[in-house]
């Protein structure tokens, strides 16, 4: 007897119910081929691959890290490990830091003989796209960029301090 009294429903679709499936069906489809990559209207032609060469400057080194600072380290970003290229050259210097002088109520750069600084050149393959350089890793280099930097038994961190762009 309950299956008589139980009615049996049927799907009754209208007009807007109809819009609304496909509205749907068409987002969930764009939004499949947007994450797929397919859906990029970026123009790449603009884009060149060229190898570059910048300076990144290390500093408030121990002394008994000069040592371990070669040409031809691999370098990587010690927070995200992207690579950020290979050291050409390498110098090193004093390290200063900023100290306040309380006689004549100003801040002055003092050398510090136990600490010292290192100008790294560096070498990477880049994408230039005449805004941006992006190094092939995904590691952004502009001028003053701030760099957590390790190497083979040596970490450090600093700034990029200049570009050479070179030849296109």
């Amino acid at each position: 007897m309950e299956n008589e009294n139980v009615k049996k429903r049927k799907l009754k679709l209208n007009f807007f119910d109809l819009v609304i499936i496909v509205v749907v069906v068409a987002l969930a489809g764009a939004y499949a081929v947007h994450r797929m990559g397919g859906g990029s209207a970026v123009d790449t032609s603009s884009v060149k691959t060229r190898e570059l060469v910048y300076t990144l400057q290390i500093d408030d080194l121990n002394e008994n890290t000069l040592p371990l600072v070669h040409k031809g380290d691999e370098l990587m970003d010690k927070v995200k490990k992207y690579e950020i290229g290979t050291v050409e050259k390498v110098e090193f210097f004093p390290f200063e830091r900023t100290t306040e002088d309380k006689e004549n109520g100003r801040y002055i750069m003092v050398k510090d003989p136990e600490r010292y600084s290192a100008a790294l050149t560096v070498k990477v393959k880049c994408q230039d796209d005449g805004k941006a350089l992006i190094a092939d890793s995904g590691f952004k280099i502009r001028v003053g960029q701030s760099v957590s930097v390790v190497g083979p038994g040596y970490s450090g961190g600093g700034y990029i301090t200049s570009i050479e762009r070179g030849e296109e």
